[in-house]
């Protein structure tokens, strides 16, 4: 992974169709920010949420924000 990056094609990623959020982390060292914002562009309805000042292993540096966007997600998909 950290060699390559996932190439999914927009006629796969169009067919999704549950709810998405796309997290991207500002120092992510493994998935360049274009790749997340390519799947959540062509994945509909998806959104991007950008954690700031974090790296790939935000759940472990800032659980707190880490936690609240899941929760904030699954508040959306399940009230």
């Amino acid at each position: 992974m950290q060699s390559t990056q996932s190439n999914y094609l927009a006629d796969d990623l169009a067919q999704i169709s549950v709810p998405v959020t796309v997290v991207h982390s500002e120092y992510d060292e493994f998935i360049h920010r274009e790749h997340a914002v390519y799947l959540a562009q062509t994945i509909p309805n998806a959104e991007l949420v950008d954690l700031q000042g974090v790296s790939h292993f935000a759940p472990l540096q800032r659980p707190e924000l880490f936690n609240d966007i899941v929760l904030a997600f699954l508040s959306k998909v399940w009230p």
